[in-house]
């Protein structure tokens, strides 16, 4: 994940026709990231609320890291809500789908 975050992306295929494409993507991946993380770790005596924690504060991290050390990719504050908004979604669907 950390390497696809800061490696260089230019010369893969685009998809135009989708309007933002790229924080749909940056939500699905926290959402996956989050609920296979949660599923791994049940029963490990790890609350859910520290991964969702962890897995926000890395999404930042990421976006800084974007900025700082690559030299075209550049840190989005919209990338970082994206990806905040996957983590925590997949955690309500988490709890609904333990509740239902």
């Amino acid at each position: 994940m950390t390497i696809l975050s800061l490696v260089s992306l230019k010369g893969l295929p685009s998809i135009t026709t989708l309007k933002f494409k790229d924080k749909i993507i940056h939500f699905m991946f926290y959402f996956v990231f989050v609920f296979l993380w949660s599923i791994a770790l049940k029963g490990k005596n790890i609350k859910i609320l520290k991964i969702v924690l962890f897995a926000i504060l890395y999404g930042i991290v990421i976006e800084i890291l974007q900025s700082a050390i690559t030299l075209n990719r550049q840190a989005d504050v919209f990338d970082a809500l994206a990806n905040s908004f996957g983590a925590c979604t997949a955690v309500l669907f988490l709890k609904f789908k333990n509740n239902a």
